[in-house]
């Protein structure tokens, strides 16, 4: 049994859609589909990306010669002794001591720091560039995620979720983080800066600019199952389940923090008592349990 075309509020550019799932799932009724705006969160960062590289031979023998000689030389000792004009040898000792593997005193002499010694065990330096990338906080699928490139701002003439839903991002601030919680969000966003297993780290992470608030459309049907005579909140964008969306929005339904006759616009009387109904038509058969849950929210 369905409602009549009549009761329902279906916005005009969902109705082909909502066709498709009452067609494909015999046992629902899009009792509602509307569209609404909500604000995404765009943070630019600067993060320092280290990854490893073999020693020239130069580089090597410096650290070497840190490691093993006793006393330690100094940087003339050691260009007298390779044949070499003194400023390759301070060139690349200066290259060492920027990746924190070498120590330059006054007079020349040098010692291995400690990252020195794990980079001369290991046989690579690590070499460090900066990255830009914006962290993008979406507060109703409740996501962090990082991208190369920035989200363009567009103008959405569509009423905003927010009036009706309490939506948090997941993240307040991103400063409040430390690298090691942000680090695993930036290896999970598939970006390639940050592999461990490759030597890839992302060692630092700095908010760099002001917070910017994109506008993303959300289509939220409401759908009545015949077979279990109920209602429930489903959330799409184009065509995709909004999975973490869709509960979200459940849960606050029957929390009672949420009112299906406000989000869908209907009287009072249609939801809450029998409204018109027309008849299944009788060559349709029993929606099967895996039909559904491919419709269902929380399910693909």
């Amino acid at each position: 049994m369905f409602l009549a075309s009549s009761t329902k509020e279906i916005d005009s550019n969902l109705s082909s859609l909502a066709a498709q799932i009452e067609q494909q799932n015999p046992g629902l009724s899009v009792l509602a589909a509307r569209q609404f705006r909500f604000a995404i969160r765009q943070t630019p960062l600067e993060v320092a990306v280290s990854e490893p590289r073999e020693f020239n031979v130069l580089e090597e023998f410096i650290l070497r010669a840190g490691v093993e000689f006793e006393p330690a030389p100094t940087l003339k000792e050691l260009a007298d002794l390779l044949g070499l004009d003194e400023i390759f040898v301070k060139t690349a000792a200066a290259t060492l001591a920027s990746l924190e593997s070498l120590e330059v005193a006054n007079n020349g002499k040098i010692a291995i720091a400690p990252l020195g010694k794990d980079f001369f065990e290991k046989g690579a330096v690590s070499r460090s560039q900066i990255q830009s990338i914006y962290a993008i906080s979406d507060p109703l699928n409740q996501t962090l995620t990082f991208k190369f490139d920035a989200l363009a701002a567009e103008s959405v003439n569509l009423p905003d979720l927010a009036d009706l839903v309490s939506l948090e991002h997941k993240i307040s601030d991103l400063a409040d983080l430390t690298i090691a919680e942000i680090q695993p969000l930036i290896q999970a966003s598939g970006l390639g800066i940050h592999v461990p297993e490759n030597g890839k780290i992302v060692s630092e992470c700095d908010v760099v600019g002001d917070d910017l608030e994109i506008w993303q459309t959300v289509s939220i049907f409401v759908l009545l199952d015949a077979i279990e005579n109920k209602t429930t909140i489903q959330a799409r964008q184009g065509k995709q389940i909004l999975e973490t969306a869709s509960n979200f929005l459940n849960e606050l339904e029957s929390q009672q923090k949420l009112a299906l006759n406000d989000l869908c616009k209907l009287p009072e009387d249609v939801i809450s008592q029998e409204p018109e109904i027309i008849p299944t038509p009788k060559t349709r058969k029993p929606t099967s349990k895996k039909k559904r849950k491919e419709t269902e929210p929380g399910n693909k």
